[in-house]
């Protein structure tokens, strides 16, 4: 399943309301508009599909104080089991208090909506 296909709206950062998301394992993860205007939401670091990704993340930072989210996919119970641990890096240290509740809201809503996509 793609990103944008169950990445809620409420959490797309450009104001059209059908911009699209995009995480290739080329590195770039971002978000588009349908007028082209484009916003990186990340990096990924590590693509090792279908087990594991880790992203630089620069959503409630920015790219000079990025996070790093590290995404497992394991196997459970006919499913995929979908673990996500977001940290702090050397750069993003001093934010990360201000930014964490926000960060476990929004991982809520997101991990929510995949759950709700699934078939």
């Amino acid at each position: 399943m793609r990103i944008s296909e169950w990445w809620p709206d409420d959490r797309r950062h450009l104001t059209h309301s059908s911009s699209k998301l995009f995480l290739l394992e080329s590195g770039r993860f971002y978000e588009r508009a349908d007028d082209g205007t484009e916003l990186d939401l990340g990096r990924v670091r590590v693509w090792e599909a279908p087990y594991r990704i880790v992203l630089d993340f620069y959503i409630g930072t920015d790219a000079a104080h990025p996070t790093e989210v590290d995404i497992h996919f394991t196997t459970a119970d006919g499913g995929t089991l979908v673990s996500i641990s977001h940290q702090p890096n050397q750069n993003s240290a001093p934010l990360w208090s201000k930014r964490a509740p926000k960060f476990a809201a929004s991982w809520d809503a997101v991990l929510n909506a995949l759950i709700a996509a699934r078939p």
